[in-house]
Formats: structure tokens, sequence, C-alpha cells
């Protein structure tokens, strides 16, 4: 018999959280049951037991003396102003701001999560900030923001405090907008979304299959609520699909959600199909390839979506509104900035169509800004004022650089220059070990109030970059600058990890004091004149995007006035030649450097061991944590989702490693990454899980927890120490600490006290099989473990595969039903014949066939195709060994086979170095399927080898194609060789045109080696050029290369129209 309700205990009803607030500021919540000893929630499909004391999946709800409490109310983990199109919300008030803002924790498990930092947290108190709901919309009133979004993590699991602060917005005018999976109960929809206007619903995928194995879940729940919102309310709502490669990306998934929208939600409930980026546990694959995306918008469209966006990638074209009965522009988006606007309130200018969704009779005109803001500013500001926002403080010249004010050169003395380094041996160490900033001498021998117009802190180990910011633009004092510049150089330097108290004592430093900045007004080639070699930094702006060069770098490289310029354009993400065109923005400044080494003096009252991670009694917790988990596995029993009373930082490594009776080898399960730290606890959980499933799939289901022998490490505090070609070792203790080799896809992890540095570093270079001419990375750890030593390795090992590999991009690059391919390709090949003639070689565009399938097909058609052609092509994914041959018997396409030549495989792989038979090089790999159904049209008798080709040397691509020529010297006759190659990815139509023309005259001087010079020396990402080294290098040694034809080239823009951002392509003979 059920225990009675208590009055609070109601599944449906939200308790008024004015009566329910508890002595720490958590909330009496809603939406749960009792069942026995133990309460039920009600507010998402999970249904999560807990018995008193226990946390949902979530984490943020619990059982508190027999009732439901939410936690996180009142904490955010950080407030910014975004544009609405970044939720994305393409129709709701288009252009206009809104105040976005999380909590912790989440309910479902995203093995993909791309904002893992916030939704897997589980130390709230460390992350977050405290808003109460007045206060929240007090300082969006105040910012002027047009609507609030609860986002960053699921609002449904903090519901109490979304609906608070829902309700207060609305008495103020605001909207507001739930970016939201949809996973919740049909018993709580209601009054959740009633406090809504707006929703984006992530459909990650469209099968169940999908929703268990990476998130945890189920889809038919997130299903019901898009009917539910359609058909019950009012809410405005859109919808993203993440679109993630080998997951939910084939052209049957997107047939079928579409139908399925159509069917149930209509056709003007627009559909965002998002670039998925490699992160938190999915980092096994590459991004989304904008043509993956295309082919859904294309699949979208045609089934009679009328508002289709693509996302996360750059192109206009897809990312704006168009009006379905004109076919008309509306409304043109560049990322989130608007341009052109053609709509009257919600009616197409040019036909009067209604537009679905929520627009003003003006757009909104925020723009692309993000405004980082501190909530606190507002907590005691009244619901009526337009005060200036306060925001998160700045650097100076981040935001704005002006050219408006300047400074005369700093003068110093010799004793100066030495107080200069000095304070910044003092603002580091305080970073580092996270202390306020202090300095010994506050003058700074006098300095500290010379005026700057900007300053840079270069910290450097051995010469080598260990992390530099700053600012520019913006008059300041030495101390004030380097006071900013010091700790964000240390701690803040996205491109690596902060310093290890451990680096300290063998740091050096470049305190660069900025003047007489001046913007370029010459234009073009002109501007070469304009930059000086040793006394001129440069800053470039283009839109959005910047960067900044020092005056040290110019000469620290050996360059002259035009690469300078060039690679400026590179370190802002432009493309090398943007400096010559007339919107690109050019500033020139000047600096003084102050060099030294760090200050030794400055340690002698510090302690420089970093603090661990956790306690030294938590360490044997985790480690039954870890087993308990695994046991649940085998059993069927209940996971703990968490490790009571222990800590749940964020960490950069874990290793487990589990043997068990009677199994000859351990189970390992480990994930580091030197630069972005990751939640402890989840992390366990998912290897411990992980761990649990191997047994589970080997029939180890009787297996006890007496029976695991469990060893955990735990791995923090990352210090960098050079390269394997010139390592820095000072600092490293063998006792604490673990040493990584890391090389592409190469890497081990080793620790063992009882062994020198030296040695432990030679072994892991040896045992990571780390190439001896090319830099690797060596990183130590600081690390905690019940083990004396480890051994972590990832090592590709090639892979048998099946016989028959699997078509990996048809539906996307491609048709992927047969009927719809054959008849593809009809469209594809001209109907006029032509001469065939035999050659050696050819290079063939690799992109989606509405890109480049043209061009490929017109050369194929043009030549003769003996009964064995090797593909060499790039490799664009970090699957699988380097420099793979697939060992196929066949390659499976819709609706036919092609067969491969195994023995010549086999014979390729023993002439040449490191190339290996290896099956999941080539599971996802491209560049070689989408060229086979053309190949197949004009020779269906043809044996195809695939070859996918990783990073090398010129070097290696020489014995590369010494080794592929002794193989087919008594084979010519027989063999075409293909080089599948796109040319220069990204640039403008104009700039890619240009440097292509570079890439294919190199090629015309048929000399290998000066075509991998000038493809890496002009920065041009030709993706193929080290196969097109091998063949051309192979050819030369046969004596078959005599001359390169050109058979056509296009560019991306040719299709999209778009000239902003596109890709080139090349068809080339050569005989």
């Amino acid at each position: 018999m059920k225990a009675d309700r208590s009055p609070i205990d109601s599944a449906t009803k939200l308790p008024p959280p004015t009566n329910n607030r508890l002595s720490d500021g958590s909330i009496l919540g809603g939406w749960w049951h009792r069942e026995a000893d133990r309460i039920v929630c009600d507010l998402c499909p999970r249904a999560c037991s807990m018995k008193p004391g226990d946390r949902g999946f979530c984490f943020v709800r619990e059982n508190r003396d027999g009732q439901m409490v939410l936690s996180t109310y009142g904490k955010s983990t950080g407030f910014c102003v975004d544009p609405i199109e970044k939720k994305p919300l393409n129709h709701f008030y288009p252009g206009t701001s809104v105040l976005s803002f999380g909590t912790a924790g989440c309910n479902l498990a995203c093995k993909f999560c791309q904002n893992w930092s916030i939704s897997k947290s589980r130390e709230v108190e460390r992350l977050s900030e405290h808003a109460s709901p007045m206060t929240i919309a007090s300082a969006a009133q105040q910012l002027g923001c047009h609507s609030v979004a609860y986002t960053y993590n699921d609002p449904i699991i903090w519901a109490e405090y979304a609906i608070d602060t829902a309700n207060e917005c609305r008495q103020l005018g605001i909207k507001n907008v739930a970016v939201t999976a949809g996973y919740i109960t049909k018993e709580a929809r209601s009054t959740f979304f009633h406090a809504m206007d707006a929703a984006n619903v992530d459909l990650k995928a469209f099968t169940e299959e999908f929703y268990q194995q990476l998130t945890l879940s189920h889809l038919q729940p997130i299903l019901d609520t898009l009917v539910w919102l359609k058909q019950e309310t009012e809410v405005w709502f859109e919808i993203t699909n993440l679109v993630i490669p080998a997951a939910n990306d084939s052209q049957d998934e997107f047939d079928r959600m579409c139908d399925w929208i159509l069917d149930n939600l209509g056709p003007d409930v627009p559909l965002h199909f998002t670039a998925f980026h490699p992160d938190f546990r999915l980092q096994d694959r590459h991004a989304t390839p904008l043509e993956t995306l295309l082919q859904a918008y294309d699949i979208a469209t045609s089934r009679g979506i009328r508002h289709v966006y693509v996302g996360n990638v750059n192109d206009v074209a897809h990312q704006s509104t168009y009006c379905p009965q004109c076919k008309q522009l509306l409304i043109e988006r560049n990322w989130h900035q608007l341009g052109q606007y053609h709509l009257e309130d919600n009616r197409c200018r040019f036909c009067q169509y209604q537009i679905a969704g929520h627009f003003l009779s003006q757009p909104g005109d925020w723009g692309r800004k993000r405004l980082p803001v501190r909530i606190q500013d507002y907590a005691a500001s009244p619901p009526v004022s337009t005060n200036q926002p306060a925001v998160i403080q700045q650097p100076p010249g981040d935001q704005h650089v002006s050219t408006e004010v300047d400074v005369t050169p700093p003068q110093l003395s010799a004793s100066q220059h030495q107080a200069i380094v000095t304070a910044a041996s003092e603002l580091v160490t305080c970073a580092v070990l996270n202390q306020p900033a202090r300095l010994s001498d506050t003058t700074i021998g006098g300095a500290a109030s010379i005026p700057i117009l900007g300053c840079f802190v270069s910290i450097k180990r051995k010469g080598n970059l260990r992390g530099c910011c700053g600012f520019l633009g913006q008059k300041a004092t030495i101390k004030d600058g380097m006071e900013y510049s010091a700790a964000k150089s240390a701690t803040g330097d996205v491109r690596m990890p902060r310093v290890s108290p451990s680096e300290l004592a063998h740091l050096e430093f470049e305190v660069w004091l900025l003047f007489g900045q001046e913007e370029v007004f010459e234009q073009g080639a002109a501007r070469i004149n304009a930059v000086t070699i040793g006394k001129h930094g440069l800053r470039i702006q283009k839109g959005n995007q910047a960067g900044l060069l020092l005056p040290g770098v110019a000469t620290d490289l050996g360059l002259n006035s035009e690469q300078f310029l060039d690679q400026v354009c590179i370190k802002a993400g432009l493309p090398p030649s943007a400096w010559r065109d007339a919107d690109t923005k050019l500033i020139r400044f000047q600096g003084l450097a102050v060099e030294g080494d760090f200050d030794a003096t400055v340690l002698d009252q510090v302690r420089t061991v970093p603090a661990s991670v956790i306690a030294t009694s938590e360490l044997p917790l985790l480690v039954q944590f870890c087993r308990d988990n695994i046991v649940a596995v085998l059993t069927g029993a209940t996971p703990s989702y968490y490790a009571f009373g222990c800590s749940d930082g964020a960490v950069h490594g874990i290793a487990l490693r589990t043997q068990v009776a009677g199994r000859p080898d351990p189970i390992q399960m480990a994930q580091f990454n030197t630069n972005k730290p990751f939640p402890l606890q989840s992390t366990l959980f998912q290897a411990a899980q992980s761990s649990g499933q191997v047994l589970h799939q080997e029939g180890m289901r009787g297996v006890t927890a007496a029976q695991l022998n469990v060893e955990l490490a735990v791995l923090s505090d990352p210090a960098l120490h050079g390269s394997s070609l010139q390592p820095d070792l000072a600092g490293f203790d063998a006792q604490q600490r673990a040493i990584l080799v890391q090389q592409g896809s190469h890497s081990a992890l080793l620790m063992d006290g009882n062994t020198t540095a030296e040695a432990l570093l030679d072994e892991a270079i040896a045992a990571a099989k780390i190439d001896p001419e090319t830099h690797a990375s060596v990183v130590s750890f600081q690390i905690q473990s019940n083990a004396t030593s480890w051994r972590v390795l990832n090592v590709p090992k090639p892979q048998t595969g099946p016989a028959v590999r699997s078509p990996a991009v048809a539906g996307t690059f491609y048709p992927g039903r047969p009927d719809d391919m054959q008849q593809a390709l009809d469209e594809l090949i001209p109907t006029t014949n032509v001469a065939q003639e035999k050659v050696s070689a050819v290079m063939l565009p690799h992109a989606g066939w509405r890109f480049s399938g043209r061009l490929a097909a017109d050369v194929l058609r043009r030549i003769e195709i003996p009964e064995n052609v090797i593909i060499i092509g790039p490799k664009h994914t970090a699957m699988g060994v380097d420099w793979a041959v697939a060992p196929h018997r066949a390659w499976a396409l819709p609706g036919l086979e092609i067969a491969s030549n195994v023995e010549l495989a086999k014979a390729l792989c023993q002439a040449i170095p490191d190339l290996e038979l290896d099956a999941l090089a080539h599971q996802r790999e491209h560049g070689i399927e989408v060229e086979l159904p053309i190949l197949h049209r004009f020779a269906p008798h043809a044996k195809v080898v695939g070859i996918a080709i990783g990073a090398g040397s010129l070097q290696r691509c020489q014995e590369f194609g010494t080794g592929l020529a002794a193989v087919l010297q008594d084979q010519w006759e027989k063999t075409l060789l293909i080089i599948s190659s796109d040319m220069n990815h990204y640039a403008t139509d104009q700039e890619n045109r240009r440097l292509d023309e570079l890439a294919i005259a190199a090629i015309e001087t048929l000399d290998p080696e000066r075509v991998f010079q000038t493809v890496r020396t002009n920065h041009i990402s030709m993706c193929g050029v080290l196969p097109a080294v091998m063949v051309m290098h192979a050819l030369k040694q046969l004596g078959k290369l005599h001359s390169v034809q050109r058979m056509g080239y296009a560019t991306s823009a040719d299709v999209t129209g778009d000239t902003s951002r596109v890709v080139g392509y090349a068809g080339l003979l050569f005989r």
C-alpha cells in the first residue's frame, strides 16, 4: 500500500517558491511522488527513484529528507548577451539581443556534448553566479534585451528557477526562450512551456539506437513534446539537428526525419542542420563536412519544409531566409549578422506572402556581438532604468582598437628592465598559484606609471612559446598592462594549457610595451613597403576576424614584409593574401621588448608543487565507485551516477585499468586532454560502464566485485616539455608525474617512479612509434593513482575489416539509392563522344558530386582505363593508421560492387615503408569513394586499390614514390594512377583561384619537390598534395612524367553563387 502524500507531494503542481526556499538557497521542487522509502521524479522520462540523500541522473534534483529539492535554484554558470540567431532562432524577432544563462547538470548523457563543462558539472558552487529571478529580469531590461534564454544546459531540470524567472520577465514585457532537448514528461510540459514564448528543440537524431547509445535516453518523448508544442500551445519553436558523421548523417535518416516533421508539425517549422565539432567523448571523427549539411538542406527543402538552415559553418546562402512563394531573399545572414532585410512586418516585401514566425516592424541591430555580463551588478537595481551594462573585465583593445591616441616610446634604464622582468615573474607566479596579484616593488623600479598603448607578455620555455596574451589600442600604464597580460598569458592562452607551478623556474619572458600605432591607408601591394621588419608589429581585421603579430615574430622567423603580412592574415584565420583587399583594415605599431629569465628569487617563499585535484582519502572511494559501476553493468543493477563525498572538479586525464581473474589482459580505458579539462566523475562513470560492457560482451556476467582488481589514475596540472626532437625535462619528477608523447593519432602515456625522466621519455617515444623526423609534443601530468606504474598506448593498429567495404558517404556526397545514383551519373556525363587516350595518371576532385562530379567525369571519359586502378587520396578522418591501403575484396556502392586487387594491395605494403592494410582508415573516408561510381560507369571491369594518406614529410613521400614505382615496374601497362585531391579550401573565390594557380603551375613544372614547397610556403590547403607528390615522384622514377594538361577548373562558387568562402577543384592529365 502506498504511503499517503503530503500537500507538496504532487506530480503536476509546482509548489510556490516564495514559501519553499531553504536556508542554503535551494527550493522545494515539484513533479514527484513517493514510492515506499523513495521519491520518484516525474519531471523527465528517466523517473529517477531516489532514497534520502540521493540525487537524480541530472544531479541537481535530490531527495532531501523525503522531499524533492532543486539544489541549483538561483545559481548560474554565467550570463551573456547574444544575438537571438545564436540559439538558433531565425524567425523569432530577428536581430534582437537575448540574455542567455544556464545552471549545471543535464538529464541526457550525450557523448558528443558541445557544452560539457556546464552540463556535466558536479561542482555547482565553484561554477556558479548567484542571481534571483528578479535580478535577471532587471538585468535583461537594463541591457535592452528583447528576451531571456534558458540555455547552456537543459532548463527542464531546473524548471522551477526558469519558470520563476520567466514570470518576472513577463511582467517587464521581456520574452522567454527555452533551448531544450525536449526530454520532459507530459505531466510537466504544460507548466513549463506555459512560461515560454519560444523554444529551440534539439532533435538529436531520428533513431532510437542513437538516443540509447549516444545520449542514454529515448527518442519518442522528444517527438511527443514536439507534437504537443505544435498542437497544444502557442509557443513558437524551431528544430535543431546536430549532424554527426557516422552517427546520424545518412540520407535515409534525413528522409525519415523530414517526412515526420512534415506529417506531424507541418512545413513552416524552421529546421536547422548544424555542424558537429569533435568534443567531450566523441573525438574519434572529424567535423561535419559542408557537403553533408547541404545534402540535408536539399533533402529538407525538396520534401517541402519551407525554412531550412545550416549552422556552425560560414555559408551565407544557406543561412538566409527566402520567400517560399516568390523565392526572393528576405533576410540575409552572415553567421549571426543580418544584412539585407525585405520583410514588412511578417510579409514578403515582394509578393506579400506571410512568413511564419514573430517579427518586429524593423529588425533588431544587435549584430553578432557576444557580451559577457556580471549579474551581481544588477542585484540591487530596480527594474526600470537603462544603465550601461556591467560586463566582465575585458582587456583594453580586445573589442576595439583605437588609432586616435598614442604615447611616446618608453625610455627605460637597465635597472627598470630588470624590475620589469621581476614583476613579470611575480605576476605570473601569482596567476599560476591562483593568488591575487602582488608586486614586491609596486613602482617597478619607477616604471609602473609610464604610459603605453598596449602590453603583451610572451612566456617561453627554451625558446618554445608557452603563452602570449595582451592588448593593443587603449592607453594604460606599464603596471596595469602587465598585471592583465601576465596573468592572461600564464593561465588564459587558449592555444595551450595554463602554466604549471613546476614550470615557473624554467621560464623566459619578453614583455612587449607597445606604442606608435597607426592605420595603414595604402592599398594592395603598396602595403608591403609600409611595413618595416624589426620595427613594426601588425594587427589585421576583416569582418569579424582579427589577428595580431608582435614585431619580434618577423625577425624570429626571418620573414620579409610580404611574408609578415601573409602570416598575420593566417593568424586571423584569413586567407594569406587578405591584406591586399580594400575592406581589410591594417594597423601597424611599434614595441619595446624587455627580455629576461624568470627571477628565481621569487620562488624562495613559494610552494611550487601543484595542489592535488582529489584528496588522498578520496582515491579509494573513486576506485570503489568504478568497481561498483562495472558490477552494475554485469548484474543489471542500477548504476551510481556519482560518488558521494568525493570531489568532482575538472581534470586533464583519467585512466582506468581492470584486471579480472581468468582474463589474460586487463581492460584499460583512458582519456586525456592537455588543453581542455573535463569533469572527473561523469568521465569515470562512462569509463566504468565501457569496461563493464566489454566484460558483458565476453560473457563474464557472473564476475563479482571481489574478482575485480581496479586501478585508477587521475591526471591534472599539464606541463609542457618541448618536443621529442628538443625535449626539456627540467622540473619533471618521475615519482609524481606521468609523461605523454603525442604526434597525431599516436600517443603514449607512461608513469614509473623507478626510472629516470630521460629513460621514460625514450620508452614513450618508442612505444608510440613516433616518426623520428618530425616533432612530437612532450607533456607531463601530475598523477594520483593506486598503481605504481602506467603504460597507456594509443597507436593505431591495422584492422582487417569486412571482405566488402560498405559505402560511407552514399546519400551525402552522392545519391544513396541505386536508381538515383545512376540518374545522377547520366546527368554528370556529357553525351558527346570524345577520343580516349593512354595517360600515366590523372588528378580528380573529390567533393560532393554537385560541386565537382561533372569535372571528375569529364576527365575520366577522356582516358583509357586499364584493369588496375590505384587511387591515392588524403586521409580526412583520424581513424586508423596514417598510411592505409584498403584491405577489402570489393567496394560496395548503391546497387553494385567494384572489385579490388588484394594481391596488388599487399605488394604495395611490402614495398612502401609505413604503408599498411587497414580497414578502419577507410571506414568513413570519402576521397576515394566519391570517384568509384564515376569510374565504374566508364570501366566496370577495373579493379580498384584505394590508399588513404595522412601526414608525412617530403622525404617520406619520396620513399613512398620509390616503392610505388618498384611495384609498378612490371605492371605499368595495366595500371592507372589517380590522385584524388581538391585544391585550396575556404578563401574568397578570387584568392582561391590565385592560390590554386600557384599550385597547378608548380605541378606543371613536373618537379614534385617544387609542388611540395609551393603548397607549404604559400599555405595552400590542397588536401591531396602528398598523394600528388608521391605519384609524380613515382612517375619520374618510371620515366613516365613528360607533361601535364589542364582539363578543367572550378570552385564551389560556380554552384552556390557564394564567392566569400570557396573550395577549388582541378582536373589534370599526366602523360
